[in-house]
């Protein structure tokens, strides 16, 4: 029996996203939005970068992790 799916909205709502964890990564990946405009602004930027064909894996990653700060400082 496998670990129950997390999902984004239970992860801001503790306050805790890590972005090395490939549970957190995937509930971001498959989230809907979120309530908080600022939060979804930066998820969005974040799922447009990971799902480009030609990413820029910096600029990916910077904003992968400026939204765990922002989730993080909740």
């Amino acid at each position: 029996m496998g670990r129950r799916r997390l999902t984004l909205p239970e992860l801001v709502a503790n306050g805790r996203f890590d972005a090395g964890n490939h549970r957190h990564r995937r509930a971001l990946d498959t989230s809907g939005p979120l309530s908080d405009p600022e939060l979804e602004k930066k998820r969005q930027i974040v799922v447009s970068l990971r799902l480009d064909r030609v990413p820029s894996k910096f600029r990916a990653a910077e904003a992968l992790q400026e939204f765990a700060r922002a989730v993080n400082r909740r």
